[in-house]
């Protein structure tokens, strides 16, 4: 691995500064991170949703984009394992990068390691190390040590933002529509019920789903990228690895110079000791120079390599170095610390003599509860007896004065109504026209007489009516008398006017 060319800055983290790496990883390639994710995903999405169609089961398509999670996943591992490296790559590069990795751990991926809190360590360590399996199961263990609650944490963390995303959208939907305009079948859809549900909102529920997934699983990956870096600082000392590199770059960029600088300072010294080492070389026979390792030792050339393979293989042999050894045993978690001197009480009996006192106490105090207990049980064993409930009152949601909504609609509605409006008894008048409109509108519909129903629900049961102009009446009507009373705004004369003429004010008037 080229460490030199990282563009992070390799230290040990604790796991938030880890995570918090992932986030500013991701935000600094959002563009390349979503534009391949969205290239990959999308057509999957397409597809998923369908098939499902054409089975017949548009739910199925929601369950299959969310189980090829860990196929996704692999595009924004992909753009960040090589954006790390100042080089982030394109969407088209990375469609085709994907055939470089190995297909396995993704099949295990979504297979029996589909629910597997520890995904977001695991595929940086299937797909970029590119190991054997022992390897890789090996490396597993060392690798997840200390942090594997810290992944799982990750992974349902970013599971309930998904699932916020999703119900904050339909919740603001939900408040922004009236009750009136809300469908049957998005009400079922809330209530958990998928029978009475329409396909066309499966399908936009799908919808949301993916674009939540798609704002938090490239977030997903990228902090367990981030943690598996930083575990392998921890455990390679990658940041000194790259100090050291660091370091002879620069020595090696002063080597040149510093080689010139020394031959130039040694110029008058090798011209001032030239004549007597000329003298010592005619006295004096030459001493060959060590150009090798065996030289340099005294041992014989020949080979070299081979007697170093076999003193290698000697030490790997050597059960202090070479193998692996797996020790069992127990120890505290909190040692105990030095026992501390016992101080010889200076009055042992009275010691005793008290403990035994206070002992007897408790007892007495124990058997005084358990008494008091069981006389309060037998005085109140009565009251324990359930009693007969009384039938709940029948409620009306409306807020019609007095008995009025006991009382008969007049023969003339309409009459009745201007007569009130006329006597300043505003509300009263409205009262009876709001409630002359829900008889005549629960016997046009042919439906059983409810005094549980509220306006929200005539208002909606309005829309079932054939004829439009009589729908509208309805609305309208009902609406006078929600600002009437819930609000203390009355209309004016010419708008009763208009309400009491025709339907159903008038029975048998068109609207």
């Amino acid at each position: 691995m080229e460490l030199e060319r990282i563009s992070v800055v390799l230290r040990p983290r604790v796991t938030r500064e880890a995570v918090d790496l992932g986030a500013a990883m991701l935000r600094a390639n959002a563009r390349a991170v979503w534009s391949a994710w969205f290239a990959f995903t999308l057509p999957a999405f397409v597809l998923c949703n369908a098939l499902g169609l054409l089975l017949d089961l548009p739910w199925l398509g929601w369950v299959l984009v969310w189980w090829l999670k860990p196929l996704f996943d692999r595009v924004p591992l992909y753009v960040l394992s090589r954006a790390v490296f100042d080089r982030a790559p394109g969407w088209r590069e990375t469609l085709r990068g994907q055939r470089q990795w190995s297909w396995r751990s993704t099949l295990a991926g979504l297979t029996w390691l589909r629910i597997d809190s520890s995904r977001a360590l695991r595929l940086p360590l299937d797909l970029l190390e590119g190991a054997t399996r022992q390897q890789r199961s090996a490396r597993w263990k060392v690798l997840r040590k200390r942090i594997v609650g810290d992944v799982s944490l990750l992974t349902y963390g970013c599971l309930q933002f998904e699932l916020v995303l999703f119900l904050s959208f339909w919740m603001f939907a939900w408040l922004l529509i009236p009750d009136e305009w809300r469908p049957e079948s998005l009400g079922e859809l809330f209530r958990g019920g998928t029978q009475g549900v329409s396909t066309i909102w499966i399908v936009l529920g799908a919808g949301v789903a993916y674009l939540a997934m798609s704002a938090i699983e490239p977030l997903y990956v990228a902090c367990g990228f981030a943690l598996y870096l930083n575990r392998r600082t921890q455990l390679e000392a990658w940041d000194i690895d790259l100090a050291f590199r660091r370091m002879r770059t620069r020595i090696e960029a002063l080597g040149k110079v510093l080689g010139v600088l020394l031959c130039l300072g040694m110029l008058p010294s090798l011209h001032a000791q030239a004549s007597p080492r000329a003298q010592a070389s005619v006295s004096a026979p030459e001493k060959p120079i060590a150009t090798s390792v065996g030289q340099v030792f005294g041992t014989p050339p020949a080979g070299d390599g081979k007697r170093f393979a076999e003193a290698a293989a000697q030490a790997y042999r050597d059960p202090r170095f070479g193998g692996e050894h797996t020790t069992r045993g127990w120890r505290l978690k909190h040692p105990w610390q030095a026992e501390r001197q016992q101080r010889e009480m200076p009055f042992p009996a009275l010691g005793q003599w008290l403990s035994a006192i206070f002992k007897g106490l408790l007892w007495l105090l124990l058997g005084a509860a358990l008494v008091t207990l069981g006389w309060f049980a037998w005085r109140w064993r009565g009251r324990w007896q359930a009693e007969p409930e009384e039938p709940a009152a029948m409620t009306s949601s409306s807020l019609l004065p007095g008995d009025a909504a006991e009382l008969p609609l007049p023969d003339d509605l309409a009459a009745a109504t201007r007569a009130l409006w006329q006597t300043q008894r505003r509300r009263e008048a409205l009262a009876l026209l709001y409630r002359g409109c829900v008889e005549h509108t629960a016997q046009l519909l042919q439906l059983p007489p409810s005094k549980d129903a509220t306006e929200s629900d005539w208002l909606h049961r309005a829309g079932a009516i054939e004829d439009a102009a009589r729908a509208q009446r309805v609305v309208a009507i009902v609406r006078t008398w929600q600002f009437a009373a819930y609000a203390g705004r009355y209309p004016d004369d010419a708008t009763i006017e208009q309400l009491l003429t025709g339907w159903p004010a008038q029975a048998g008037a068109p609207a």
